[in-house]
């Protein structure tokens, strides 16, 4: 029996059978369940965290007083605002006025924010509503380059990523996956222009919005377009460009954001010097990672994050290798570029800070893991189970305010 024979089994086994299979069996369907059963797991895995575990310290943001909240909304819907959830709120009401340490937050995500309210409620909404586009365009997209069983697979190595939670938080990481899969949708179908427009309105996001830059050179040269076509990388940096014309105005200098990493420790370093000091701090921290302090309370221990971190980064390069050797080029030299940046560009004490998170960014390795698990089906179950356990324990993490990624 072949492995693709195989991986089809699989999903045929979850597939609805008699009358109801014309519905409940038609991908959009069974989509649609895939990303509404994660999220409610996530969501009951941070409420009952958040009621029997123990609490950190939660860390304020200047300029900002966290609302107060009944128990049951706090345990539901606010856990899913802490750490930077509590910065784009702030951006989403506040602004950036009188607080530059905020710019290194970029705008786009807090503002859509604040056009749905400005609440957690509202981070919330969007985020799940990108989530779910972004999940239905991943998986057109991977159907299309990888077939039916490993597209599938795909988007479940995606829903059921340990750090995938983050789709649920105010965070901007499910604007960028949705910004990014449609850039690189279109860029598919050789639609330049549009896959340019897209990339530079997810510069306004994030910085890997202009790193999609990349993969649209990539498709230049190997098409060999005519240079009219070139003109629409000048469109890539549109939302980075309107960011920093904002910050000139408002405080003198823009490249305002990149001074406000100081805060957390960033700054520019060679790429061996980081992956040497994230090797010497995960054998320095591991062997104090434990329950008494992952969930030890007081004040948040940022850097036993350090040993995941480094697991994480290897992980995301093992894909890459997989993407390379399976995936155009247009792909996974965004994903290339995604996973190595933090290497360039560390914390102090923390070298890989927020790996699991990045990670999301970088989504062409999970077209690679799709692969992996239809050719090796033996693996799929047990590989998706360790996921949701490693998930299940970040989730907790999250939720009692201690440090994750």
């Amino acid at each position: 029996m072949s492995r693709a024979f195989s991986a089809r089994k699989v999903l045929d086994a979850v597939q609805p059978k008699g009358k109801a299979a014309a519905l409940l069996g038609s991908p959009a369907a069974l989509l649609v369940g895939l990303v509404a059963l994660s999220r409610v797991l996530t969501l009951e895995i941070g409420a009952l965290a958040f009621r029997f575990l123990p609490h950190a310290w939660v860390q304020n943001v200047p300029g900002y007083f966290v609302p107060a909240s009944a128990y049951w909304s706090e345990s539901l819907l606010g856990v899913w605002s802490h750490w930077d959830g509590y910065w784009y709120l702030s951006i989403a009401t506040l602004g950036y006025i009188g607080r530059s340490v905020a710019t290194a937050f970029f705008p786009l995500y807090p503002l859509v924010v604040r056009v749905f309210g400005g609440v957690g409620l509202s981070g919330i909404f969007v985020s799940l509503a990108c989530f779910a586009g972004g999940s239905w365009l991943l998986y057109r997209l991977a159907r299309r380059e990888i077939g039916d069983v490993p597209g599938w697979y795909a988007v479940h190595a995606l829903a059921l990523f340990p750090s995938s939670f983050f789709f649920n938080a105010v965070y901007p990481e499910a604007l960028v996956l949705l910004l990014s899969v449609a850039s690189l949708y279109l860029l598919t179908e050789h639609r330049y222009g549009w896959a340019a427009l897209l990339a530079g309105v997810a510069s306004a996001a994030s910085v890997d919005g202009l790193l999609l830059g990349l993969p649209i050179l990539v498709a230049l040269l190997r098409e060999r377009r005519p240079w009219k076509e070139w003109l629409s990388l000048l469109l890539v940096p549109l939302g980075l460009l309107s960011y920093m014309a904002y910050l000139f105005a408002r405080f003198g200098n823009p490249l305002t954001f990149q001074v406000a990493q100081q805060h957390w420790g960033r700054s520019l370093a060679a790429p061996w010097s980081t992956a040497s000091l994230a090797v010497q701090d995960f054998w320095r921290h591991l062997p104090q990672l434990g329950w008494h302090t992952l969930f030890a309370t007081g004040e948040p221990l940022v850097v036993i994050s350090n040993v995941w971190n480094l697991v994480f980064t290897l992980l995301g390069l093992a894909l890459i290798y997989l993407c390379i050797r399976r995936l155009r080029p247009e792909l996974w030299t965004y994903a290339l570029v995604v996973v190595v940046l933090p290497l360039f560009y560390p914390s102090a004490g923390v070298p890989l800070m927020s790996a699991p998170r990045f990670l999301l960014s970088a989504w062409p390795i999970f077209l690679a893991a799709g692969l992996f698990l239809a050719e090796h089906p033996r693996w799929t179950r047990p590989l998706l189970w360790a996921s949701v356990a490693c998930g299940a324990l970040f989730i907790a993490l999250f939720a009692t305010s201690h440090w994750v990624a």
